[in-house]
């Protein structure tokens, strides 16, 4: 088990800034509506689910909230649905970290469990729980949902795992500590 020093290392923090950047811009263009004002199927779930996996609960949180913000922005459903389920989507896939070694299949359960579940089918079915739909639209609606961040948390994971990892893997996850330079050194 590996914590991740979001605050203090600059590589964690220039990754996630690079993954909400690219979440953003496909979260906004590319959504293919399946209920109208409901669900939408996009690839924008991947970073949400990826900055999780990169960043544990802080950076899934807020690189979800980012994404989500463009998500809501696009008109395209409700704008609390996106917010909310990106972030969800965050803490979904970021919390296993704390749980499992990042090459468990514990890790890898826990990652694409939590953001089916937490992040995709408990995200759609509280929000439009309050709504006059009926439960079995609710549900629907929510099993998609569930169903598109399990596609989406398999493909992040191999993402970190081929790509993320061998550019920038041992400066994210070293278990060492992280040195500040003393004024000596400068």
């Amino acid at each position: 088990m590996s914590i991740i020093p979001v605050k203090s290392n600059t590589i964690a923090l220039t990754t996630l800034a690079m993954i909400a950047a690219v979440g953003i811009v496909v979260r906004y263009a590319v959504q293919i509506p399946i209920i109208p004002n409901a669900v939408v199927l996009t690839p924008g779930f991947m970073f949400s689910i990826l900055a999780g996996i990169v960043g544990g609960i802080p950076g899934g949180a807020i690189v979800g909230a980012i994404i989500g913000a463009s998500g809501a922005l696009s008109g395209t459903e409700m704008p609390l649905l996106p917010m909310f389920g990106n972030i969800c989507l965050g803490i979904g896939s970021g919390y296993a970290i704390y749980f499992a070694n990042r090459d468990d299949a514990k890790y890898y359960a826990l990652v694409i469990l939590g953001s089916g579940l937490i992040g995709g089918f408990m995200p759609t079915i509280t929000v439009f729980s309050s709504f006059v739909d009926p439960f079995i639209i609710n549900l629907i609606a929510a099993s998609i949902d569930m169903i598109q961040a399990f596609l989406w948390a398999v493909i992040g994971l191999f993402i970190e795992k081929t790509i993320i990892r061998p550019i920038a893997g041992q400066y994210l996850y070293s278990d060492g500590k992280i040195r500040e330079l003393s004024e000596k050194e400068v």
